[in-house]
């Protein structure tokens, strides 16, 4: 494709009319079965040679109308679009999604990608629907782009030895705290991302200082322990480090936080944004009788999770 690609808008009417590959989804995580949509979306505009469209939502369906049941976004919505342009969008269009929006029918819906089409194909799962009451069907899109030589693909849901490769399965592996088994399942780290603030520095007196994030409000919580993981800071390749997660009650300092110890590096973070890639859950909080024990606790954790990350590298995922 020869056009301006990675281009973001928030109403359908303003993306300039081309011939387009286009789906649809909340894709949240842009996990593995996202990634074998955009990929089949990819072949086809490729083949082509016109732009493939991502159509998405933000704030997440879930959001509006399970707010007190819906566990978290897997990832924020500026990193949901860094990972479609990643693997393979050239334009995404990010809905603002709201109860009024979901009284739009899928007639409705379809008429307004037609206007920026030609909408050459259309690529959706086979569980897919659109619209008010979830009318939009594989079949009735398929009536409803009839006249304008669409070819709609519907793709079965993709399931990998690491798992059923849905969002729902995805939190609840994050929820329980295992995180090596959702990277299997997205195909790259789930990550947090914050500024550095300043703690109680207990830790640096301990010799384990920790760069501390509070915790996104609106991501799906990762158990409380401590984690082999990656750290990211602008300017810097992936560095190794452990994290802890939780309320610290060994020296009771109060709120929930993300701390993490990066590995063989000392410089001052704060104020800067810190991007914490989790690999695997080393063991659960716990309390312990002093400063001491704690320290002691902390060294054998660093010696574990040096040797988790000796045989897992970083799953970087770059925007082209």
């Amino acid at each position: 494709m020869t056009s301006v690609a990675n281009q973001v808008y928030t109403n359908i009417e303003d993306v300039p009319a081309a011939p387009s590959v286009v789906t649809i989804g909340a894709f949240d995580g842009v996990h593995r079965g996202h990634q074998h949509v955009l990929a089949c979306a990819r072949q086809h505009a490729d083949a082509q040679g016109i732009r493939v469209v991502v159509v998405t939502f933000d704030p997440l369906p879930a959001q509006v109308f399970q707010p007190s049941s819906f566990p978290g976004r897997i990832v924020t919505n500026a990193r949901r679009r860094e990972l479609l342009f990643a693997y393979g969008a050239d334009v995404v269009v990010e809905l603002l999604f709201s109860r009024e929006m979901a009284l739009v029918t899928a007639d409705e819906f379809v008429a307004r990608l037609i206007d920026v089409g030609p909408l050459n194909d259309l690529c959706v799962g086979r569980d897919f629907a659109l619209g008010h009451n979830r009318e939009g069907t594989p079949d009735r899109l398929r009536e409803l782009t009839a006249d304008h030589g669409t070819r709609v693909h519907v793709f079965d849901r993709v399931d990998f030895a690491c798992g059923n490769t849905s969002s729902t399965g995805v939190r609840q592996l994050i929820l329980e705290g295992r995180a090596e088994e959702a990277s299997q399942v997205l195909g790259h780290r789930f990550q947090v991302s914050g500024e550095v603030v300043q703690g109680a520095q207990i830790g640096r007196t301990i010799g384990f200082p920790t760069a501390n994030v509070a915790p996104p409000q609106d991501l799906v919580p990762l158990q409380d322990g401590i984690y082999a993981t990656y750290a990211k800071i602008a300017g810097h390749d992936a560095l190794p480090a452990m994290t802890y997660i939780g309320t610290r009650p060994a020296v009771n300092t109060g709120s929930r936080m993300i701390e993490t110890h990066l590995f063989d590096f000392d410089a001052d973070l704060y104020g800067k944004i810190l991007t914490t890639s989790f690999v695997q859950h080393l063991r659960q909080d716990a309390d312990f009788a002093g400063l001491d024990a704690l320290k002691s606790q902390l060294a054998r954790d660093e010696i574990q999770a040096r040797d988790v990350l000796a045989s897992h590298p970083p799953m970087l995922v770059t925007v082209p």
